[in-house]
């Protein structure tokens, strides 16, 4: 069976199981329904006011509108039975002569009527027109197919007079590989966090730990670039949010997302005889009743030791990965460093930071001494 043939045996199908559910067709009506309370044009409405009866309903996203529209008006003009638009003006668009369109209306064939809507997708809706037609101008404006570029983000949590609520801000990608930045103990980690946040339904909690400068938010950003998972990310001053209703409130509505705490010392430190500990939440979160429901799965990254945290939270089974950041071996900091295009012998172990800024190293002259080079563990060729 052909592609044409499957989609007329779909549309009739349809059309029986619209015939057995409704006794007749709705009758033509006044225009003015097309329209909502704010004078907006509703294209289903508007079909029905038009033509009387329920349409058959295409949707055609990710395409190059206005490309696609002119391509539409030239060589489907001679079939346009009536059309129109919808813009906007503003004060700077009237100074130099623009009108902003957002909406195009095209009425052709028997009863087929193609909505484009400037910057989300085209419609098709139709019932007596045969779907052949429908399906031509689909497949010709297929070559205006553009996909958008996503850019990856996360969602900062923040106060607001509302109570607490996420703000969506851009990252940029990180131009770095893992196996490049990080020790060669780090990819088998790695791996498993990775497919882990990956999946769906899944829950559990990731320890990310290390002195400053050894690659932690690094990384943070490089799986904001490339997990699929919206992102929530808790500043160091809105730990106190841990314990307040008003965040199982803003999870629930976030259901298989990942939650970022960094520098989350605050967080994760051995707990008092306090109740309202955010390792009580934590805990729930990364493996309790609200992990079944909600499906969040939590990263922190911190400074301190792996001693001084709350030992509920390294229990086998709520735990997905746990791993200590520490300077590039000499060996891999030198491979990097060559990589991004530095001179130097390196003689020691070096951080991220340290390796990433050579040139912006302070000189630190020896006492007693003339002496010209890096400070730590760097010697100049």
């Amino acid at each position: 069976m052909t592609k044409l043939e499957l989609w007329k045996e779909n549309i009739q199908r349809i059309q029986l199981q619209i015939k057995n559910n409704v006794e007749k067709p709705r009758p033509k009506s006044d225009l003015n329904t097309a329209f909502d309370d704010f004078g907006d044009i509703r294209f289903q409405k508007l079909f029905v006011s038009y033509f009387g009866d329920l349409p058959n309903v295409f949707h055609q996203e990710e395409i190059s509108f206005m490309e696609a529209n002119d391509y539409f008006n030239i060589n489907y003009q001679n079939e346009f039975k009536n059309h129109a638009f919808e813009g906007g003006i503003n004060a700077e668009d009237f100074d130099q002569g623009k009108l902003r369109l957002k909406d195009y209306y095209y009425f052709l064939y028997e009863d087929l009527i193609v909505h484009f809507d400037v910057g989300r997708r085209i419609t098709y809706l139709f019932k007596k027109t045969d779907v052949a037609k429908v399906k031509e101008i689909i497949d010709r404006l297929s070559q205006f197919f553009h996909r958008k570029k996503e850019k990856p983000e996360i969602h900062l949590l923040v106060n607001s007079r509302n109570g607490i609520e996420t703000k969506k801000l851009n990252l940029t990608k990180p131009k770095m590989d893992i196996e490049s930045n990080y020790n060669n103990d780090f990819l088998p980690i790695h791996e498993t966090i990775f497919r882990r946040l990956n999946q769906k339904n899944d829950k559990g909690l990731v320890l990310l730990h290390g002195k400053p400068g050894t690659g932690k938010t690094s990384y943070l950003r490089f799986l904001a670039s490339t997990i699929k998972k919206k992102i929530i990310f808790i500043p160091p001053d809105m730990a106190a949010a841990m314990t307040k209703p008003d965040l199982i409130s803003l999870l629930m509505d976030n259901r298989n997302s990942i939650l970022v705490i960094e520098d989350a010392e605050k967080i994760i430190l051995e707990r008092d005889l306090n109740d309202q500990s955010p390792v009580s939440t934590l805990l729930n979160l990364a493996d309790g009743l609200l992990a079944d429901c909600l499906h969040i799965q939590v990263i922190c990254s911190f400074n301190t030791n792996l001693a001084n945290v709350d030992r509920a939270l390294l229990r086998k089974g709520r735990l997905i990965a746990k791993y200590e950041f520490t300077e590039l071996h000499v060996s891999k900091a030198q491979a990097l460093s060559n990589k991004l295009g530095f001179k130097t012998q390196i003689i020691n172990s070096m951080t991220l930071t340290d390796i990433y800024n050579q040139e912006e190293q302070e000189f630190i002259p020896k006492k007693g001494k003339t002496s010209l080079g890096f400070e730590i563990g760097l010697n100049s060729k």
